[in-house]
């Protein structure tokens, strides 16, 4: 997480496009090509579905670019965000990037992150969190309505359940109708492996969601 997108105090401006080695970079690049592609399509509305932190990062430039930037035109379109195995709390120890980093296919490039990891600098990737998670809880880009869906394990070992409880509890406080967050927990599914463990349930439960989103308007403030 340590080089992860847009932390609270950065503009997007400030990332350096020339840096191959910035996942910042990477992911802020990531997030014009799939809203310029969004652009391109013309959806009448789209849903954002991601999965794990790399997901969290890429929706952190999304959103940043939408609803601050307001880039792009989309903001309206925006009907809903899907979270699979995220986010993921970091417990402050390198450790916990090192366990991440076992999902890793290819060896040698897995070998090459872990050894990354253990030369972290452990504050800063503390710090790095700490904004990251923050910015999740505490939305203040504009997004904070647009309904979620939380989609989790009770035994993933890096989406801890008892973090994402909280901040799932936290953001039905903080948004305009608490039936704008739902969620669903599966029991002994791994990480981002729901849908394997659990076609029927998995497919019920984001089928829900999009009809919800998908509603009029006023059948939607109607149920909230």
């Amino acid at each position: 997480m340590t080089n992860g997108p847009l932390p609270s105090n950065t503009d997007i401006g400030d990332v350096d496009d020339n840096d191959d080695n910035s996942s910042s970079s990477e992911m802020k690049h990531l997030a014009i090509n799939t809203l310029q592609h969004i652009q391109q399509l013309q959806p009448p509305h789209f849903i954002v579905h991601i999965f794990s932190n790399n997901g969290c990062f890429l929706w952190e430039w999304i959103r940043y670019m939408l609803f601050h930037k307001s880039s792009y035109n989309l903001q309206n379109k925006l009907l809903g965000i899907i979270f699979d195995s995220a986010p993921a709390y970091f417990h402050g120890k390198v450790e916990g990037l090192q366990s991440a980093l076992e999902y890793v296919g290819d060896k040698e490039q897995r070998d090459k992150l872990i050894k990354l990891a253990r030369s972290l600098d452990t504050n800063r990737v503390k710090r790095r969190h700490n904004e990251f998670w923050n910015g999740l809880c505490n939305d203040t880009y504009g997004s904070e309505n647009i309904p979620q869906l939380y989609l989790y394990s009770d035994c993933d070992e890096l989406a801890n359940v008892k973090y994402l409880e909280e901040l799932i509890a936290y953001r039905r406080q903080q948004m305009s109708g608490k039936e704008r967050v739902w969620s669903r927990k599966f029991v002994g599914s791994s990480h981002c492996g729901h849908l394997k463990k659990y076609p029927t349930e998995y497919e019920e439960s984001v089928g829900n969601f999009l009809e919800f989103c998908t509603a009029a308007d006023g059948f939607r403030r109607s149920r909230l």
